[in-house]
């Protein structure tokens, strides 16, 4: 998993270098989508998969926005289960200029399936992080990390995705 966390974040960071000059100069009201890879470890299993979202952006000022969201992702663990993930939650996001970083506080449901049967559930309260930029056309890429996700007593959830991100303003 290691591995795939350096590849997402050397791709977010090559994505932000190679476009620079056509970013936003400050954050806008409006309906964003995302969709992006999802890479997680749990209780040493690892899954990966793919990661779909919708948000609304309120600007407060040129340097604060409150983004209520709803996501789900579709994993595959190492154990060839199926991994289905959906949460609604609420990122605050300090911005600079094009930039932005935050925080992001949200409930989700984890349904593990195996051989057709659902073998565990998940469900609870939980926060991370945020990390991203969008550009003045609505694109924009973003870097999540839910490193402090329970599941159950004694073992956490750690969780990576790297999504590309359309602003409709």
């Amino acid at each position: 998993m290691g591995n795939l966390r350096k590849l997402l974040c050397i791709g977010f960071i090559v994505t932000a270098a190679i476009c620079p000059g056509i970013a936003a100069a400050v954050p806008q009201n409006g309906i964003g989508a995302y969709v992006g890879l999802i890479s997680a470890s749990e209780g040493g299993s690892e899954s990966k998969g793919l990661s779909l979202g919708m948000d609304a952006q309120f600007v407060s000022n040129d340097y604060w926005s409150f983004n209520p969201y709803l996501m789900a992702s579709d994993e595959r663990d190492s154990a060839s289960r199926t991994l289905a993930d959906g949460r609604a939650g609420i990122q605050v996001r300090r911005w600079f200029y094009d930039w932005f970083v935050g925080g992001q506080f949200f409930v989700h449901d984890r349904l593990i399936f195996g051989s057709g049967n659902v073998q565990s559930s998940t469900y609870g309260p939980a926060v991370g992080a945020v990390a991203g930029f969008e550009f003045a056309g609505g694109w924009g890429a973003e870097v999540q990390s839910d490193s402090f996700e329970p599941t159950s007593p004694g073992i956490r959830r750690n969780a990576v995705r790297l999504q590309m991100t359309y602003r409709w303003y």
